[in-house]
C-alpha cells in the first residue's frame, strides 16, 4: 500500500494538464496521467515522467470501459488510490440558431458525463481522505449569448458535484471543483492573438488551486467552488466605467470639531 498521496490524472494532454502535472510531481505525489493521444502522452511523459511514481497509460477515460481500466491501473501501479484530477473537457461557442444538437450532446458529454464515469470508476477505490477535483467555469452563474451549451454542460457538471459531495463526504471523501477562465496557453494566443492577456489567468494559478484542494489544507472544504478568476469581470454599457475619485470641488464640507448637529 503506497504512503504518498495517488492521482489519475484524466486529460493530463490538455492545455492545463504540464502545469497540474508539475505542481502534484513537485509535492511528490504519484501518478498515473492519461490521455487518448499517445504521441501527446509521450511529450508529457518526456517531460514529467518518473518510473514508479509519474507514469501513463494511453485509454480513452470518458469512456465507462476506459475509465474503469484507468482507476483499476492507477491502484495497481500505485498499492492504491487517491483522488482524481478530472482535466478533461472542451470548449465550443456558437449561438442557438446555428449550434446542432450533436453539438450539445458532445459538450455535455465531454464537460459533464465523463466526470461521472470516472469518478463512477475511481470512487471503489478511495478511502477516507480522498479528493476529488473537476474544473467549472463562471459562465454558470452568468451565462453569456453564444455560449449557452458550454454554459450548460458546465452548470451541469457544477450542480452534480455539489450533489456528490453530499454524498462522498460521509465517507470522508472531498469533492470539489476550480472555476476558471481563459488561461494563457500557447494554444489559445494563437488561437485569439488579439485577446486581452490582462485577463486571463495562468496555468500555474489554476494547479496552484489543485494543489490546495488535493492536499491537506483543504481538510475541512467539501462541494466548494474555488474561483481563479483574474481580472475576469462580466461588463455592460449601463455599467460605465470604473468610479471616479471625488474631486476636491465635490467633495462635502468637513464639520468642524465639535460642531453640533442641527437639531
Amino acid at each position: 500500500m503506497s504512503t504518498r498521496p495517488t492521482f489519475l490524472v484524466t486529460g493530463a494532454t490538455g492545455r492545463l494538464g504540464r502545469a497540474v502535472v508539475r505542481q502534484l510531481a513537485a509535492r511528490g505525489d504519484a501518478l498515473l496521467l492519461t490521455g487518448r493521444s499517445a504521441a501527446r502522452l509521450a511529450a508529457v511523459e518526456a517531460e514529467h515522467g518518473v518510473p514508479g511514481r509519474v507514469e501513463t497509460l494511453v485509454v480513452d477515460a470518458t469512456q465507462p470501459e476506459g475509465a474503469q481500466e484507468a482507476a483499476a491501473e492507477a491502484a495497481r501501479r500505485f498499492g492504491g488510490l487517491t483522488g482524481l484530477v478530472h482535466l478533461v473537457g472542451h470548449f465550443g461557442p456558437g449561438p442557438l440558431m446555428l449550434t446542432d444538437v450533436g453539438e450539445y450532446e458532445s459538450l455535455l458529454h465531454a464537460n459533464f458525463l465523463s466526470a461521472v464515469v470516472t469518478t463512477q470508476a475511481v470512487l471503489p477505490h478511495l478511502g477516507p481522505g480522498g479528493r476529488l477535483v473537476y474544473f467549472t467555469s463562471p459562465l454558470v452563474q452568468e451565462p453569456m449569448a453564444g455560449l449557452s451549451a458550454y454554459a450548460a454542460s458546465k452548470a451541469a457538471l457544477t450542480t452534480w458535484m455539489r450533489s456528490v459531495a453530499h454524498e462522498v463526504k460521509r465517507r470522508g471523501v472531498h469533492a470539489n471543483a476550480v472555476s476558471l477562465t481563459i488561461a494563457d496557453t500557447p494554444d489559445m494566443r494563437a488561437e485569439r492573438p488579439g485577446l486581452d492577456l490582462s485577463h486571463t489567468v495562468t496555468p500555474d494559478q489554476v494547479a496552484n488551486a489543485v494543489r490546495f484542494l488535493t492536499g491537506p489544507d483543504a481538510e475541512g472544504v467539501y462541494g466548494a467552488v474555488v474561483p481563479v478568476h483574474g481580472r475576469f469581470g462580466f461588463s455592460s454599457a449601463l455599467a460605465g466605467g470604473p468610479p471616479a475619485a471625488p474631486s476636491a470641488a465635490a467633495a462635502p464640507a468637513a464639520t468642524p470639531v465639535g460642531a453640533g448637529r442641527a437639531g
